[in-house]
């Protein structure tokens, strides 16, 4: 179950998809008149102009759902850090000796012995 989201995250969606709307809209306003020019320019007649402006609503269209794409797939990308796993509590692992068994995976008293600096392949173990 996905946890509920802050008013900050809330808003911050909000302006990231007005924001893909909006400059989705101008690429698909500057791609449709990029295309449609030559009818514009009265250069195309007859069939040929409504080829023009066929062809240059697929481009508008298909810049501004790529643009909107674009835009929300990478605040998605942004939002969500990959690998990233919550800390656990501080009440999961009330003292050192039982968060360190638990890691382990040994009982906390059985032993277990940890070193102070974590191993460093390659180098030698500044006591040896």
């Amino acid at each position: 179950m996905r946890s509920s989201r802050t008013r900050a995250e809330r808003d911050a969606t909000t302006v990231e998809m007005v924001f893909a709307a909006v400059t989705g809209a101008v690429l698909a306003a500057a791609a449709f008149l990029a295309v449609a020019s030559p009818v514009m320019a009265d250069q195309a007649h007859g069939t040929a102009r409504e080829g023009w402006f066929t062809a240059a609503v697929i481009v508008a269209a298909a810049a501004f759902c790529g643009r909107v794409a674009v835009t929300l797939r990478r605040f998605e990308r942004r939002g969500r850090p990959r690998g990233h796993l919550p800390e656990p509590d501080g009440d999961e692992f009330p003292d050192t000796a039982a968060r360190s068994a638990a890691e382990s995976g040994t009982e906390p008293g059985e032993g277990a012995v940890f070193p102070a600096q974590p191993s460093q392949p390659g180098r030698t173990s500044p006591d040896s």
